[in-house]
Formats: C-alpha cells, structure tokens, sequence
C-alpha cells in the first residue's frame, strides 16, 4: 500500500493537533479546577449547573432576608417589652392608688407619673424597624396620632402587614397591627384601649374625698342650707374605677404577651428555614461539585499521559519525516 506525502503529513498533523487540543483542555481543566467550562462540553450538564447557580443565587437573597427578618422581630420584641414594663408600672400605681391612706396630693403624683407614662407608651407604638417603617403600623406611614385638642389618641395605621419572603413559597411577617397591641380603633372588638384605660386612670385621681366636685351648670347653692358631703360616695366611686382599670390591664398585659409569644414564633421559625437553607445548599454544593469540578489526581494523570503520547508522536512523525529514498539506498 502506498502512502502519499501530503497525506501523511495531513494525518500527522490531525494527530497532533488532536492531542494539543486534548492537552489544551487537561490543562484549563487543572487550572480552573473545573471540568466543564463550556457548554459544548456537555450541555445536559451545563444546563443542570446553570439551575444550580440560579438556586444558589435565590438562597443568598433568602438568607439576607431571614437576616433582616431577625433584626426586625426582634426590635419589635423589644419595642413590646418595654411596653410591658410600662403596663407593670401602670398597676403598681393603680394598685397603691387603691389604698385609702393617700390624699389628694399623693394621687396628683400619680396622675403626674401616669400621664408620662401614657407619652412613653405613644412614643413605643410609633417606633419605626431599621427600615423606616412603623413597627406597629401595619403598611401605613404612621401607627398612632394624637388629637390636638383633645388629646385623644387613635390609630391610624392600616388592617395589613408586612411580610419578608424567606424561601421559594414562605413568607413571615414582621410587622404588627397596633390596634390589637395598643386598642385605638372601635372597630377592633375585644381589645383594650391601653391609651384610653390610663386616661381612665388619671381622670380617676382627680376625684376628690374632701369636697364635692363643682358642676358650672348646677343652679346657685343656698348658703343657709349648704347641700351636705358624703366622701363615702366620691371613694366609692373612685374605687369602682380601679377595680375597672384593673381588670382591663390583666387584658391590655395578655395583648401584650400575645404580640411578644407571636413574634417569639416567628423567630424560631426563622431559624428553622435558615437551617433548611443551610441544609439545601449543602446537598445543592454536592450536586454542583460531581457536576463541574475537576478530579485533580485523575485529570493529572490523563494530562501526563497525554503529553508522554504527544512527545512521543513528534518525535515518531520528525523520524519518519527524514526517510527518503536516498536514506533507503544507503
């Protein structure tokens, strides 16, 4: 069989360059440390990688919002706790109020120290999270206002509340609805007005055991026959709303612990998806390892093999290059 010049150096050639590019490709493979660069390489499994990358990308938003989701329960928790230190502080003093021993000036202290309370207490439920919205005010700009004239104070926040996505279908919510925190809104049943109940409270402390109150509307009073005071009635009077006050702050406390024992759930799930998260890119880092990352001890021995092969080739083709006919006749 006879073979041609040009086509032994063509074959020659393709071998070569065969083996180059096999070399080429051990070699990016060892340095990337990847086996798949590109998606001619296997398409089947360049597509399985780009939805990895895609989920990856997906659990790194997830895991920033549980992040942002803890910081934001817990500043709300803390919001109610102070909150709740108040509400204690409110029946210490509704309950010393109740004692028969204090006169009228001990209870303008009361009233003094209540209606600093009742200030702190609308400066706690206006309390903005770390993003600038209103912990207690559901979606709204504000949570709670104050009538200028009156002094009454109403919510004025909205029925929704904010959720944070933390997975693929899971959302929890971080904000809470003031109304059934604090009361405020006649269209919330079953809560307690915690800013009404105090004011309750302090326009409790202005009743007087030593005089009667003056009413401006009262006809003139005849000073032969001056109407006669009984302080049991004012102190009866007074003590039906104590006992008031302090039956709706058993209710106002369990709003409070109620807030606080949902957001304390919210927390632990937080910390069972972030788990779950952890657990899934674990096994998803697996899946993308076996899919793309290179064998370093294997591919090192294929790479020298394959550079053994190509010395090996050059060298056969340079030797077989130099026969010629006058080589032969020698």
């Amino acid at each position: 069989m006879q073979i041609s010049t040009a086509s032994f150096y063509n074959r020659s050639t393709k071998q070569m360059s065969l083996l180059n590019s096999d070399l080429n490709r051990l070699n990016t493979e060892l340095s990337t440390q990847k086996r798949l660069n590109v998606a001619s390489q296997d398409s089947t499994s360049w597509m399985l990688l780009g939805g990895i990358k895609k989920d990856d990308a997906d659990s790194a938003a997830f895991r920033s919002n549980i992040t942002l989701s803890r910081g934001l329960l817990a500043q709300s928790d803390t919001a109610l706790a102070n909150a709740d230190e108040r509400l204690v502080r409110v029946r210490e003093l509704a309950t010393r109020a109740s004692s028969e021993t204090l006169n009228d000036k001990d209870k303008a202290a009361i009233a003094t120290e209540l209606n600093e309370i009742r200030d702190g207490l609308l400066a706690i439920a206006n309390s903005r999270d770390v993003r600038g919205h209103p912990v207690f005010g559901g979606t709204g700009e504000t949570a709670f206002a104050q009538d200028a004239t009156t002094g009454a104070i109403t919510y004025t926040g909205n029925a929704s509340v904010a959720n944070v996505r933390i997975g693929e279908s899971s959302n929890v919510q971080v904000g809470l609805d003031g109304r059934r925190v604090f009361g405020g809104d006649p269209d919330t049943p079953g809560t307690v007005d915690v800013f009404a109940m105090i004011d309750d409270l302090v326009k409790a402390m202005g009743i007087s055991f030593t005089e009667a109150p003056v009413d401006p509307d009262a006809p003139p009073v005849d000073p032969a026959s001056p109407p006669v005071f009984d302080p049991a009635v004012p102190r009866a009077e007074f003590a039906t709303k104590i006992r008031t006050v302090l039956g709706q702050l058993d209710r106002a406390e369990a709003q409070v612990t109620s807030a606080r024992a949902s957001s304390g759930a919210r927390a632990a799930r937080l910390e069972i998806e972030s788990t779950q998260l952890e657990t899934i890119g674990l096994d998803r880092e697996e899946a993308r390892s076996a899919l793309e990352d290179t064998d370093l001890s294997t591919t090192m021995v294929e790479f020298q093999k394959t550079v053994t092969i190509l010395s090996a080739t050059q060298a056969s083709i340079s030797k077989l290059a130099g026969l010629s006919l006058f080589n032969y006749l020698k």
